[in-house]
């Protein structure tokens, strides 16, 4: 974590400290997308602090206060101003994807590509031998534009309110910056991108407008070059690409059987089907499960907290890299839940035990588990082992018809299964059946460097797919409302 210093000679009483720094290159967290609600835009004022509003009040301590701490996108100084500012080590560990360096030894030419998934949370890039289908390199990034809130909802916003270009120019910088850390020119190179569809207008600057409304027409989400770059296709505003590409690389639209794919990222994605037909939809699940909207969550960085167990009210942990505790990352949080619930502290309504209303439970120094983020997690698990369930119920078929459950994301990789279906995230049927295949979008993005006929696959899955809407389900609603519940 390295502490820095942003100074400002002209506060003019109107404008954040938050925009003041995103002007000059800045990017702080900001889950919330400026709201005041998640409290992860923390500064210290040496010179110049105002006085704290009321947000600031609930959510800052009277000595933090004092200390002068307040949130980035609360306070609006009136004159010049020096803040003290933290910027943790923002590297995520990258997914193993058969890397292979035979290409490297000078025996035959090496033809390269890049494949990106280019996610809500984390951007991750592979380099590509084409000639062999190797992949070379693979790195991973967090996409800054949560600067600007931590969903797509918050982004859509953010664009439509004129800062298209900016997150354009963000999220640019971020694909660039991991395509030259694996030595290659990101302006030349031929790149496959995957990813969500807001993600992709945002990458190529599109408008958001009819994204974030009914009936919430996307502008391009075909296959389709720009430039360097080959976007793969999507299914609808929200499944896109990303839900594409873990269709084709988990082999659903090949197979006989019946599968299921969850991608238990931010947008919680999900696919129901085989060769023939195959049902599709988007959960909402927000990024509690990638340390977003978490009061003390971070994404999967060197320190932050991964396991938990907790024993007579005292909590063990361990750590990314073994390191001191920063905040919890996706299945740090998962398992805290999982042991709360365990230990009596919360129970199956949710309820926290009132001796943890002031700070929340104590799960390392300075980390707390609120009782609000049990609320992040209870909407978040409900709304995939809901979206599950009407998926199953509008393919027509029951659990048992179900051959495997795959499950994506970097956060599927690593959880706990047990308590995984112990928390209610995953129909307990499912949970024998369930294996986890990493990034399949990235994965889909490295067969779709292979050749035109890969490519045909992406548009037939694309074919043989309808969306689901879930917003407009009976079922998913009263689903929704009964997977609440911790039981």
């Amino acid at each position: 974590m390295r502490t820095q210093l942003f100074t400002c000679p002209s506060g003019d009483g109107d404008t954040s400290v938050l925009v003041l720094m995103r002007r000059a290159g800045i990017l702080l967290s900001a889950d919330c997308g400026g709201r005041g609600t998640c409290g992860k835009c923390r500064v210290r004022f040496l010179s110049g602090a105002p006085d704290p509003d009321e947000t600031e009040k609930k959510k800052l301590s009277e000595r933090d206060l004092a200390e002068g701490y307040r949130l980035a996108c609360r306070c609006r100084p009136a004159g010049p101003f020096t803040v003290e500012y933290c910027l943790r080590d923002e590297s995520i560990a990258a997914e193993s994807i058969a890397c292979d360096t035979a290409g490297e030894n000078g025996q035959r030419p090496v033809k390269k590509t890049a494949a990106v998934d280019v996610g809500t949370t984390t951007i991750a890039a592979a380099l590509v031998d084409t000639a062999i289908g190797s992949v070379l390199d693979v790195r991973t990034g967090v996409n800054h534009q949560r600067a600007y809130g931590a969903d797509v909802i918050s982004r859509i916003q953010a664009s439509n309110e004129g800062k298209g270009e900016a997150l354009r120019q963000i999220v640019r910088a971020d694909l660039d910056d991991l395509i030259s850390a694996m030595g290659e020119d990101p302006a030349v190179i031929p790149t496959v991108i995957a990813g969500n569809s807001t993600m992709q207008h945002l990458l190529q600057g599109l408008s958001c407008r009819t994204l974030g409304v009914a009936p919430f027409t996307p502008v391009d989400i075909s296959l389709h070059r720009r430039g360097n770059y080959l976007y793969l296709p999507g299914i609808s505003t929200y499944v896109g690409a990303d839900i594409v590409a873990g269709i084709v690389s988990t082999g659903m639209d090949r197979q006989e059987e019946i599968s299921m794919l969850i991608d238990l990222g931010t947008n919680g994605e999900m696919a129901l089907g085989n060769k023939d037909r195959i049902l599709a939809a988007s959960t909402a699940a927000g990024p509690a499960f990638e340390g977003g909207n978490i009061s003390c969550g971070v994404a999967g960085i060197p320190g932050a907290v991964s396991r938990v167990t907790i024993t007579g009210g005292q909590a063990v942990t361990e750590t990314i890299g073994g390191l001191k505790p920063v905040g919890l990352c996706g299945t740090g949080v998962l398992e805290v839940m999982f042991e709360l619930l365990k230990e009596g502290i919360v129970d199956e309504t949710g309820l926290m035990d009132e001796m943890y209303d002031d700070e929340g439970f104590p799960v390392a120094e300075g980390i707390f588990f609120t009782d609000r983020d049990v609320r992040e997690v209870q909407l978040a698990k409900a709304a995939i082992h809901a979206g599950a369930l009407t998926l199953i119920r509008e393919y027509g078929i029951s659990c048992e018809e179900i051959s495997h459950l795959y499950l994506a994301g970097g956060f599927g990789q690593q959880i706990d299964l047990v308590k995984a279906a112990g928390i209610g995230l995953l129909p307990e049927e499912l949970v024998k059946k369930a294996s986890a295949v990493g990034n399949s979008s990235l994965k889909g993005a490295v067969l779709a460097t292979a050749s035109p006929e890969i490519r045909e696959r992406f548009e037939r899955a694309v074919q043989i797919s309808k969306e689901v809407s879930l917003a407009d389900s009976k079922v998913f609603s009263e689903l929704f409302i009964e997977s609440m519940y911790f039981a």
